[in-house]
């Protein structure tokens, strides 16, 4: 454990840490805010102590803020005043000065308070941490209001000197960069290199000052991976930052080897396997149907030229069904004929590769279409806004989980979430703020349900959650669980102190007993959820057999 002390005053700080001393604890101290919001996101620290008398907004204020670079444990502010009737909740107030042993006697008991939840719950807050270099005080403040309800820590710095420190002691999920900020260019390209090299590489955003191409290649030139231009839009910022943060697994793939040579199939086993790759190797090309089948590949690599059946044929017969129409297909070639490689493409392939196999080049083209398939199944497949699945890939998810019930003879249930008033809050506070209530209530599904169930928004500000192999009381207990998370979320409102709360109503329907259908199922969890709006709202009602 350690503690970190907020005091602008140096005395001060030297006499409380000393004070402090006996507590058996590291004591670090900080004296400006531009570094104690990196220190609070760094996971470091288990309690937070102040100096009201140090700060330059109210306790509340403060609390909010530290709130969203991801501290949630207790915060000891030391005042001179009276302490408030309704303490905030995660703030504990002490009378200053004080002696020694009355000091010493309040932290001791909140150290140990936090020791067994640490125990449970690991030392880091788990939420993704966002480094963001630049000295725009509007789009940092605006950054900083939306970081909790978007699902990670945030740390705004605007000096070169201490991004270098900072990076030397934390390392963050991903880096916003404005390269005014650095000194030069080659310090820029140098940073950025440093980032991909880091083991998994750290994605970077780049601003530019133009929406213009040569901007944007100055930008790629550095090393950045995804570019935008200011002033940028939040919305389309926290997109791209949640796709920044998605983890990349591309090299963890399912691949199918198809080629009558031994040999071949072994090299190309022994150069996939330590990319992270499956790999199923297939020596006749008379059991490649049945194989891909089974294996489900997320990619073919053919020999042209077999026996019996050859690469061409087995490519058409891919593509000529509707299931495997869009599975990438590479080819082996001894030759690159023009009339073959028009031959190849025409028949369906995706790309081919020269025989000797070239390691590097044969990993870098794989990969490559693995990135592009994997990014065209989640446009199609995810909400763009939530990231959660769409209706259509919900829809073939629950086809999948009904088949399945029906065949183990288990329960499936299945959940109509509206969220309550959500027309009201749209028109009070804006379409902006709107989607930022919808990307929230999403992430604490995802986080609230288990990682099996499906979750996907249905349409509007209506979500859609099936639970497989769980009784119809404990669906409606682990809804009961995500209404309360949401509810006592307060959303922030730029440039007001004030936020506001969100709950939602849910309709509860179960397989077989309210139907065997996904249509018969959504209708019942309808009903109910119209029940439950009328009953109120912010309530989880089952529906009646």
């Amino acid at each position: 454990m350690a503690i970190l002390l907020y005091h602008t005053n140096a005395t001060t700080a030297a006499t409380l840490v000393s004070m402090l001393s006996v507590v058996e604890q590291r004591v670090d101290v900080v004296g400006r805010t531009v570094d104690l919001w990196g220190l609070v996101a760094s996971g470091t620290y288990e309690l937070l102590i102040v100096d009201d008398t140090q700060l330059d907004s109210t306790v509340e204020q403060f609390q909010q803020q530290v709130r969203r670079h991801g501290f949630q444990k207790p915060i000891l502010v030391l005042t001179r005043s009276d302490v408030p009737p309704q303490p905030l909740e995660q703030v504990i107030y002490y009378h200053y000065p004080c002696s020694q042993s009355a000091l010493v006697n309040v932290v001791n008991p909140l150290l140990s308070a936090i020791a067994p939840l640490q125990l449970e719950s690991g030392h880091d807050s788990g939420l993704p941490l966002v480094l963001h270099i630049d000295n725009d005080a509007e789009l940092i403040e605006s950054l900083e209001n939306h970081a909790a309800d978007a699902g990670f820590r945030y740390v705004a710095i605007d000096s070169w000197p201490l991004v270098k420190a900072y990076v030397e002691d934390f390392v963050p999920n991903a880096v916003i960069l404005n390269p005014e900020v650095v000194p030069d260019e080659v310090s820029s390209r140098e940073f950025l290199q440093q980032l991909r090299q880091h083991r998994p590489p750290i994605p970077a955003l780049v601003f530019t000052a133009n929406d213009s191409w040569r901007d944007r290649l100055a930008a790629i030139r550095l090393g950045s991976r995804i570019t935008l231009n200011k002033p940028v839009d939040m919305q389309q910022l926290l997109q791209t930052l949640e796709q920044l943060l998605q983890p990349q697994e591309v090299t963890s793939a399912s691949i199918l080897t198809v080629d009558d040579d031994p040999v071949t199939l072994a090299i190309l086993k022994r150069l996939l396997e330590p990319w992270g790759m499956t790999v199923t190797s297939l020596q006749d090309p008379d059991q490649f149907w049945d194989v891909l089948e089974a294996t489900c590949p997320e990619l073919v690599i053919l020999d042209v030229q077999m026996p019996g059946i050859n690469g061409i044929e087995l490519c058409q017969v891919v593509r000529n069904d509707p299931r495997w129409s869009r599975l990438p297909i590479l080819f082996l070639t001894a030759t690159t004929d023009p009339a073959l490689v028009n031959q190849l493409f025409a028949a369906g392939a995706d790309d081919f590769v020269n025989k000797p196999i070239v390691g590097p080049e044969l990993i870098t083209r794989i990969i490559n279409r693995l990135e592009r398939t994997r990014l065209l199944k989640r446009l199609a497949e995810v909400d763009p806004l939530t990231g959660l699945a769409n209706r259509r890939k919900a829809t073939e998810d629950i086809e999948r989980f009904l088949q399945l019930a029906g065949r183990q003879n288990q329960s499936l249930c299945l959940a109509v979430l509206d969220l309550d008033h959500f027309k009201n809050i749209n028109d009070t506070y804006g379409h902006d703020i709107g989607d930022q209530v919808l990307v929230t209530t999403a992430r604490m599904l995802r986080q609230s349900l288990r990682i099996e169930d499906v979750v996907a928004r249905w349409g509007g500000e209506e979500f859609l959650v099936a639970l497989y192999g769980i009784s119809l009381e404990v669906a409606q207990q682990r809804l009961t669980v995500c209404l309360q998370r949401l509810r006592s979320h307060t959303f922030s409102l730029p440039h007001q102190q004030e936020g506001f709360k969100v709950s939602f109503s849910a309709g509860v329907s179960q397989y077989p007993q309210h139907g065997e259908t996904l249509l018969q199922l959504v209708k019942a969890a309808d009903e109910a959820l119209y029940q439950a709006k009328a009953a109120g709202r912010c309530r989880i009602t089952p529906a009646i057999p």
